[in-house]
């Protein structure tokens, strides 16, 4: 039986362009306008970026890392990947049991057709046939 072998899973590249702070400095942002030591605009102003990416810091922040969103997307790709592993794992045994299937009904036809030349040519003593074998033993 042929192995089915998946296509690799390629990542794909996130859409966009790249984020200007560093996950480090985002934290930072997030830390300073939750605690209020800074307005968002004033941090908007400080570090160069729009007040939507300081108030995005700040709900990274508040969710405890920046990384909350990418293990979604993640978790997400893995469940998409697993299933797709286990699809192509169910289809390989599905081949299998049909494989084996027809195997066990090939010798069960061998075993009848066997069992029936035997009993035709009856060199095997049984009940049945006992009486003729003592005959030509006479």
């Amino acid at each position: 039986m042929e192995a089915y072998t998946p296509p690799p899973y390629k990542e794909k590249r996130p859409s966009g362009r790249p984020h200007r702070l560093t996950p480090e400095m985002r934290l930072m942002v997030g830390r300073k306008c939750a605690e209020k030591e800074m307005t968002m605009r004033e941090a908007a102003k400080a570090f160069g970026v729009s007040q939507g990416a300081v108030n995005l810091c700040v709900k990274l922040y508040r969710n405890q890392g920046v990384n909350a969103r990418r293990t979604e997307r993640t978790k997400e790709r893995n469940s998409e990947i697993d299933n797709y592993r286990h699809e192509a794992q169910l289809k390989d045994l599905k081949h299998e049991i049909a494989n084996l299937f027809l195997e066990n009904q090939m010798l069960k036809k061998i075993l009848n057709t066997s069992q029936r030349r035997i009993k035709e040519r009856g060199s095997v003593i049984t009940p049945d046939n006992l009486a003729e074998f003592q005959k030509d033993a006479k």
